[in-house]
């Protein structure tokens, strides 16, 4: 049995080829993944936020003994909290849609004593269609975040 001594080991340009495909397939894949990840995770901030706002304009109102009131901007993503009548806070919103409040008037007001004006729902969407709800109860001002509608929707 002869071998051949001009042959020399190595790989084939199809072999390596079927490598670099695959290896494409999987950092578009990793890609896809992390940029699902950022797109929740601001939606998570953006929701957080706003929920600690809503609670932070009820504790000033309550303190300091004024009212307060806090604007929603849909078009505009943006949202816009008053003392009285003095602009305090305009907060907007980056790469999340202010997509829907039933708050009436899109305003909900503090007074005084810290109640609000009513309940509702704010409902915030991030650019890959994901949505969270952040629910503010009436009376007690308890906010909460959900992924699902409020019951009362």
């Amino acid at each position: 049995m002869k071998h051949s001594i001009n042959r020399t080991k190595g790989y084939t340009l199809i072999e390596l080829m079927v490598v670099i495909g695959i290896i494409a397939l999987l950092f578009g894949l990793a890609l896809n993944g992390i940029n699902s990840l950022i797109q929740w995770s601001k939606l998570n901030r953006a929701a957080a936020i706003l929920s600690s706002q809503l609670k932070k304009t009820q504790s000033k109102a309550f303190y300091e003994g004024v009212y307060y009131k806090i604007d929603f901007w849909e078009s505009l993503d943006r949202y816009r909290i008053y003392k009285q009548t003095e602009l305090v806070e305009d907060i907007i919103l980056e790469d999340i849609n202010l997509f829907n409040s039933n708050f009436t008037d899109d305003k909900v007001y503090f007074y005084p004593n810290g109640v609000p004006g009513m309940g509702g729902t704010i409902t915030l969407k991030n650019k890959r269609g994901k949505v969270l709800y952040v629910i503010m109860t009436p009376v007690t001002a308890r906010v909460r975040v959900s992924p699902e509608p409020p019951e009362n929707w």
